[in-house]
């Protein structure tokens, strides 16, 4: 009897040690987004250069679109 409930509390720590290891490793990373008061007719351009992790500095042409004719 005592083998089986040293078995049990061994399994337990185990499965709570676990867990709480589990969502250490769950984390959200953060994108920064550097937004600067560009005047456009439709809106700012939302690529972000892969060179200099920048804004895209272009408007859009029409409503609603989200990019500029280069990043389409």
């Amino acid at each position: 009897m005592k083998k089986i409930f040293i078995r049990f509390l061994f399994i337990a720590f185990l499965s709570i040690n676990f867990s709480f290891t589990n969502i250490d490793k769950i984390k959200p990373e953060a994108k920064e987004v550097s937004v600067e008061n560009i005047e456009c007719k439709y809106g700012q351009c939302e690529a972000t250069a892969k060179s200099t992790k920048k804004r895209c500095k272009h408007c859009v042409s029409e409503k609603g679109d989200s990019y500029c004719w280069q990043h389409k």
